[in-house]
C-alpha cells in the first residue's frame, strides 16, 4: 500500500465520518425542535384543561347555556384570546392544524357557534377575524374528518 493509496483512504473515511456526524447533528437538531413544541403544547393543553374559568365557560358552551350571556367581557375576551394564541401557532406551523382541531377545533366551533357566548359582543368585528377565519377552517375539517394516525404529530 503506497502513501498516496493511505491518503486515498483517509480522505474517504473522514467524507463517510463527516457525513455521518452531520446527518446524525440534523436528526438531534429534529428531535429537539419536536421536542419543545411537544413541552410547549403540553403546557398549553394543560392550562386550557385546568383552567377554573376555562372549564366553567367549556361546560356551558357544551349546553350553549343562556349563562354564557351573562358572563362578563374580560372572560370571554379570555377564552378567545387563548383560542387565537392556537390559531398564531397554527398559522405559523408550530402545532400541525389537524392536532389544533383534534384537541381544540369542538370548543372553538361551539365558541363561534353560541350565540348566548356572543351576546353583547361583535361576532364580525375586525377583532375577531383571525377567529373567525380559523373557526371556519375547523369546521372544514370537522365535516371531512378522517381519522389518519400520521397527521397526528407534534
Amino acid at each position: 500500500m503506497t502513501l498516496k493509496n493511505f491518503v486515498d483512504i483517509a480522505v474517504i473515511a473522514g467524507c463517510i465520518v463527516t457525513i455521518i456526524t452531520l446527518i446524525k447533528g440534523l436528526l438531534e437538531y429534529s428531535r429537539q425542535g419536536a421536542q419543545k413544541r411537544a413541552e410547549h403544547f403540553s403546557e398549553l393543553r394543560r392550562g386550557f384543561r385546568e383552567n377554573k374559568l376555562f372549564k366553567e365557560l367549556l361546560q356551558e358552551l357544551d349546553e350553549d347555556a343562556q349563562g354564557l350571556a351573562k358572563r362578563p367581557f374580560k372572560e370571554k375576551r379570555e377564552l378567545l384570546g387563548f383560542f387565537e394564541d392556537i390559531v398564531l401557532m397554527a398559522n405559523s406551523k408550530l402545532i400541525k392544524k389537524h392536532v389544533v382541531h383534534y384537541m381544540f377545533g369542538y370548543y372553538m366551533i361551539r365558541c363561534w357557534e353560541s350565540d348566548n357566548f356572543w351576546n353583547g359582543l361583535n361576532r364580525q368585528s375586525n377583532y375577531w377575524a383571525l377567529f373567525r377565519h380559523f373557526v371556519q377552517e375547523m369546521k372544514k375539517f370537522e365535516d371531512s374528518f378522517s381519522f389518519k394516525i400520521r397527521k397526528y404529530r407534534l
